[in-house]
């Protein structure tokens, strides 16, 4: 049996990576570039030698973060190859990546969000805006099912089949599709949202919009209404937060939360909910189980008997790029 060249390497690689959950198109796009740099400077197969991943790796003039996580797939090909035989020089991971020091993530307590969602339900009618329509179900929607902004005011009418009760995001981060299913109480505010909203149903039309239905809200109005919502609720917002997406953060920490006052097994549940919020692989999901545990002691045990020899405490250096 004829040994392995680089590019099949790197096949079996990404194969093994997509099979254990992971999307890993990003660092496919790094092997391959990889493997042709090998191909072009005539470095053979059999080998990965330190002159070549030290000349892909450094001399390319990237930023200190692009090397890091360029230097951990590397790390991860010589790994593999060296299962089929090969001599494999594998970098090591010590690029210094500077990371900012953020906040933590903002999540409501159950007493905020039900003042919020209070404020938001009891806003006055208004002649010149349609807030008092779209906005209760808007923000429920972000809430009831940890839908991004953009995906949320990119939906179209046709996105919500009310028989099987799913909404269908289109070319959401990553451009992917995905089907989410929701609450038979979340349809049916949506049914009648749309018999009040769009008596002239057209399929194209936007499901949230300020007046024209081929145009989504902006972002900008949604930001500033959102704002006013939370002074209304008494919610003081700083730099940290509360933003839109943590509305996001506490759709995740609930379900967590819930599956865990269930006795459900975190490990099964967590590749349900990181397709279900659209994550790229799992270490986004991974964030909000740390985040739960953090904040919540009843699950901070499970979380540790279930996860500790396999989910590390987070590396802002090793998480960057995890999107959430």
């Amino acid at each position: 049996m004829n040994a392995p060249t680089l590019p099949a390497l790197v096949d079996t690689l990404v194969a093994a990576r997509r099979a254990g959950g992971f999307r890993y198109n990003g660092q496919e796009r790094v092997l391959r570039q990889f493997a042709e740099h090998s191909r072009r400077e005539g470095y053979a197969d059999g080998s990965i030698i330190q002159e070549a991943v030290e000349g892909f790796l450094y001399g390319r003039h990237l930023k200190a973060s692009t090397i890091r996580r360029e230097e951990i797939v590397l790390r991860e090909l010589a790994e593999h190859s060296r299962q089929f035989g090969w001599q494999a020089w594998a970098p090591p991971t010590l690029t210094h990546v500077k990371t900012a020091h953020r906040p933590p993530p903002y999540v409501f307590s159950d007493d905020e969000i039900r003042r919020l969602f209070h404020a938001i339900d009891t806003q006055a009618l208004s002649e010149i805006s349609n807030r008092a329509l779209v906005d209760p179900v808007l923000f429920r929607v972000f809430y009831a099912t940890g839908m991004r902004l953009s995906e949320a005011l990119n939906l179209e009418l046709c996105d919500f089949d009310p028989v099987r009760a799913t909404i269908e995001v289109r070319d959401g981060k990553n451009h992917d599709n995905r089907l989410v299913p929701v609450t038979g109480r979340l349809a049916a505010t949506l049914e009648s949202y749309i018999a009040a909203a769009e008596p002239h149903f057209g399929p194209a039309h936007k499901l949230f919009h300020t007046g024209d239905p081929s145009k989504p809200v902006d972002k900008s109005t949604v930001y500033n209404r959102f704002r006013r919502y939370l002074s209304d609720a008494d919610i003081p917002h700083f730099r940290g937060g509360p933003h839109i997406h943590s509305l996001r953060h506490g759709f995740a920490v609930q379900n967590l939360r819930r599956w865990a006052a269930g006795g459900a097994d975190l490990a099964v549940m967590l590749p349900y909910l990181s397709a279900y919020m659209g994550h790229a692989d799992l270490r986004g999901t991974q964030y909000y189980l740390q985040l739960t545990a953090d904040a919540h002691p009843e699950v901070a045990a499970m979380t540790q008997a279930r996860f500790g020899y396999v989910i590390p405490d987070p590396d802002p250096a090793a998480t960057e790029g995890a999107e959430r």
